[in-house]
């Protein structure tokens, strides 16, 4: 999990971001990977087939208007997954990030948080039971940290 820095909001996620205009869901995600971590997913990304939208809030609609448009007011979210080589740390932007952790399923959900959009939270932890659950059904789950991925489906990135 990624932590944001302070001037972000110093909470703790997984990878975030939104496609760039024209950009499938998979490629926005890969891209995203990419500039928060370093790393090249393409082999191990996977969908969750987990997607859920939340309301923008009207506190921050100056924000949201520059991000995604004036007219939109839900984000659309599709939840992806991706394994990385075990050891290898991600490369942070200390712009956007100030720390990093692996983490068990039951420390991340703990920890995941996502103050900018109440009723996102719920969704982001199903997308990580999600992914639990599926490796579970596959027989690859092992006690290892994990982390998931959500992209938003439309509007530039931040």
């Amino acid at each position: 999990m990624l932590r944001r820095t302070p001037a972000r909001g110093g909470f703790w996620q997984g990878v975030t971001g939104a496609p760039l205009h024209g950009e499938t869901d998979e490629a926005a995600a890969l891209r995203e990977v990419q500039e928060e971590t370093g790393w090249d997913v393409s082999v191990s990304l996977q969908p969750l087939d987990l997607s859920y939208s939340y309301a923008l809030c009207d506190e921050l609609r100056d924000r949201w208007d520059r991000v995604y448009g004036p007219d939109v007011r839900d984000v659309e979210v599709v939840s992806f997954a991706a394994e990385v080589p075990v050891g290898l740390d991600p490369i942070l932007d200390g712009e956007e990030h100030d720390r990093f952790g692996w983490f068990g399923f039951e420390d991340a959900e703990a920890l995941l948080d996502w103050p900018v959009e109440d009723d996102a939270l719920p969704h982001r932890r199903a997308a990580l039971r999600n992914l639990r659950a599926r490796l579970q059904a596959n027989g690859c789950l092992t006690e290892g940290p994990v982390s998931t991925a959500t992209f938003p489906p439309t509007g530039p990135c931040d």
